[in-house]
């Protein structure tokens, strides 16, 4: 696979630089350019068109937040991953809704932040774990707060038990069996790989089904695909048993 290309985005110079500094260390990674503020970093993604931005939220002029709706709009190939010190909602809902594939805390770890990076570059999932309690239940529906397991560098929403679900609400979209077993393969936490290995199917064939998944939800990436399942009803978060999806 090609460099993944990367846009540092941050009013502090300290942190632009340690980013820096953190992914010239890792092999596949090139730093293409760096932003202090959002109308910048919406300037430098017309520009240079990064693989990935890591955005700052709270930042004179033009906040993440604006930057990141703006950039997915202009800039549909990039994905961005907002990284910023504040896990509480009033920030997570806005960037999430805003398009951003990603939400870490700045408190993550080296290994956690190289590893969200190459995670929403390949329409995976990537979120802090600090995060996904609070999102499972007031972003992504009316469900029993969940804890949270902490799995190979990425935050996952676990649930360790949980009523009957109550299935599909009205006017939910009609998914094909094999596209609601990869939704629900999806809020159980798993990357394509697994999903691919756990349904017997190719890698780009589970490609195929996330990408429909999105279609029929009107939603541009796993994030939101996750977000509008739950809401709709169609699948919700238990992360405990990896056995296998739901029956319906």
């Amino acid at each position: 696979m090609d460099l993944c290309r990367l846009l540092l985005v941050d009013d502090h110079p300290l942190m632009r630089d340690a980013l820096a500094n953190l992914f010239r260390a890792e092999p596949g990674f090139e730093v293409v350019g760096e932003a202090s503020d959002g109308a910048e970093a919406l300037a430098s993604c017309l520009e240079l068109s990064p693989d990935v931005v890591l955005m700052d939220i709270r930042m004179p002029g033009m906040d993440g937040i604006e930057a990141t709706g703006r950039i997915v709009q202009q800039c549909p190939d990039t994905k961005v991953l907002a990284l910023t010190t504040f896990s509480t909602l009033e920030y997570v809902v806005p960037a999430l809704r805003a398009g951003a594939s990603g939400y870490l805390v700045k408190d993550a770890r080296h290994g956690e932040i190289v590893s969200a990076v190459s995670l929403i570059r390949e329409d995976e999932l990537a979120l802090s774990p600090s995060v996904a309690n609070s999102l499972a239940n007031n972003v992504l529906g009316d469900v029993p707060v969940p804890s949270v397991r902490r799995g190979r560098n990425r935050g996952a929403l676990t649930q360790a038990a949980m009523s009957p679900p109550p299935g599909p609400h009205p006017g939910a979209p009609k998914l094909t069996p094999r596209e609601q077993e990869t939704l629900e393969w999806i809020a159980k936490g798993l990357n394509n790989a697994e999903i691919a290995e756990r349904m017997t199917v190719s890698h780009g064939s589970v490609k195929a089904y996330v990408s429909h998944l999105c279609e029929k939800l009107a939603v541009r990436d796993r994030v939101q695909v996750l977000i509008s399942g739950i809401q709709w009803g169609l699948v919700h978060p238990a992360l405990d048993d990896e056995s296998g999806p739901d029956p319906r």
